[in-house]
């Protein structure tokens, strides 16, 4: 009868020791991450990291086929329970450091996504070209990059020129004006001196008479723009030389913020915009929804119907440059995964988008 005892208390201790085991997880691309099986799901296991503590799921399809094997032969008292899209940020829905696969949902992991930052932000300033002016153009080239368009953009020291011209007559006017010759008919104008700092208000593109047209930001995201010039009035006014088109266009969308995973340090203004869908006649045709989703899709969500997810408000619906549609969500600037759908006038448009 000991005997009997005794061993059923060691059967219970390793099931105990199981249950608290850490266990080294490997991705299909070869990464590792030490943790604990908190429970077992239909499509995933929760777990939490033994680095940090916190407690994430591991998509099976992102596990390698030994960890898939090691799960489905788990000895432990928790019971697979039917997939839900509750009690972990949706946001966190992968290994970490983010490994969605590569599709037109997630065009970048989070890894891929710093590591071309750091690229563009190493490069070497060329010779000809000032420390200001090329610090501006690395800053453009990260925009870019984030939101999936080419992001070799030069720095043209001659465009640099005309810009500077077109910031010191801003200066000597006294405001913005695209109407007083100088180049400011072909520049973007800020009544900031700093030309680094300019390029995120190009972007935000806020204001009253920007609202419609989100023309800064449209010329910053130009797809075949190849050269750039930077100029400063001083400490207020610069300006950007945008009307260059030297480099390669582009098929398909682009989008700020850009599809898939987007670090919300590079969110700016109230506006999101979607460009290259095709041109409406008015934007009284188009119908923009916004849904914030509990979890990450596996595929792309419908273009009509019901979408498991809570509608956000959209406020205002505007054209403009590159055939850009324009649109405010309630919650512009808040981390989650979203799904955008635009259809109408000829546009049948879904893309996600993950602010991080």
């Amino acid at each position: 009868m000991r005997l009997l005892f005794l061993l059923l208390l060691l059967s219970c201790a390793a099931r105990l020791h199981a249950a608290d085991a850490w266990h080294t997880f490997t991705d299909i691309r070869g990464r590792k991450l030490e943790a604990k099986i908190l429970r077992i799901e239909s499509d995933h296991v929760v777990v939490e990291l033994k680095s940090n503590g916190r407690q994430i799921p591991l998509d099976f399809e992102n596990l390698s086929d030994e960890d898939n094997e090691f799960l489905k032969n788990h000895d432990s008292d928790v019971t697979p329970q039917p997939a839900s899209a509750g009690g972990v940020e949706a946001s966190d829905s992968a290994v970490p450091d983010g490994d969605p696969e590569k599709s037109r949902l997630y065009p970048k992991t989070r890894e891929e996504i710093r590591a071309g930052i750091r690229e563009i932000e190493r490069r070497a300033k060329p010779e000809d070209v000032t420390r200001e002016v090329h610090e501006a153009t690395q800053k453009l080239n990260i925009y870019r990059f984030l939101c999936g368009v080419p992001h070799e953009v030069e720095a043209d020291m001659g465009f640099s020129k005309n810009a500077e011209d077109a910031a010191l007559a801003c200066k000597k006017h006294g405001s913005l004006s695209h109407g007083i010759g100088h180049s400011t008919d072909k520049c973007n104008l800020s009544t900031v001196g700093n030309m680094t700092t300019s390029v995120s208000q190009y972007i935000e593109d806020s204001g009253a008479n920007n609202r419609d047209a989100r023309g800064h930001r449209a010329w910053c995201l130009n797809p075949p723009m190849g050269k750039v010039g930077f100029g400063s009035g001083g400490d207020s006014y610069s300006a950007m030389w945008c009307m260059d088109g030297s480099g390669e266009g582009i098929r398909g969308i682009w989008t700020y913020p850009g599809c898939g995973l987007f670090p919300i340090e590079y969110m700016h203004g109230n506006a999101w915009s979607l460009y290259g869908a095709g041109k409406p006649e008015s934007a009284d045709k188009l119908k923009v929804e916004v849904f914030r989703l509990a979890k990450r899709p596996d595929k792309p969500l419908p273009l009509h119907g019901e979408i498991d997810g809570r509608s956000i408000k959209v406020n205002h619906v505007s054209l403009g440059f590159n055939s850009a549609i324009n649109f405010e969500p309630d919650e512009p600037n808040k981390r989650g995964v979203y799904w955008v759908r635009v259809t109408g006038g000829g546009i049948r448009e879904g893309y996600l988008v993950e602010l991080f």
